[in-house]
């Protein structure tokens, strides 16, 4: 994987629910989001790929004030450059925001938010300091399976992975 951006959208946490989840993507699709929608059935998420990390961030933004109330995450990665990015929103509010390695390779560029309860075991070894040594693609790929998002870690015997939701 030369790159990889995806936004991840929270819905009920409590049931799976095919229906809430088409809804969500009919939503997105009338705001103009012609990005594949995917989902698994073991996550409380829905995953909209992204094919441009460096642009995570913004869009991240912006379709967590589409729905203000689900938590929103972006995930960015260029693994060749190790130019990576988390960010969670929640309407307006900006919950955290970490971007290391697009401005000047592998140094911490933007640290905003609230510190999250996985960061001490997954940046155990880094200090999150303006330009000290930052996360790198290896990090995203921790993030994404501590919390379960649809497309990280490894599906069981004939599970498929995802399922993608066409427009």
């Amino acid at each position: 994987m030369a790159k990889f951006g995806a936004i991840y959208l929270s819905y009920s946490p409590d049931k799976f629910d095919v229906e809430e989840i088409n809804n969500i993507a009919s939503i997105l699709v009338e705001q103009g989001y012609q990005v594949p929608i995917r989902y698994h059935q073991e996550s409380s998420w829905i995953q909209l790929y992204i094919d441009e990390p460096e642009t995570i961030i913004t869009y991240t933004k912006q379709v967590a004030q589409i729905f203000p109330n689900k938590k929103t995450l972006g995930l960015a990665a260029y693994t060749l450059s190790d130019s990576v990015s988390f960010c969670y929103f929640q309407g307006k509010q900006v919950i955290r925001l970490l971007q290391s390695g697009f401005t000047t390779e592998r140094q911490w560029e933007i640290i905003e938010g609230e510190k999250q309860p996985w960061e001490k075991e997954i940046f155990k070894k880094l200090t999150l300091e303006i330009g000290t040594k930052g996360m790198v693609s290896y990090h995203i790929n921790q993030i994404g399976v501590l919390l379960n998002l649809p497309g990280f870690g490894i599906p069981r015997s004939g599970e498929p992975w995802t399922i993608q939701i066409s427009y």
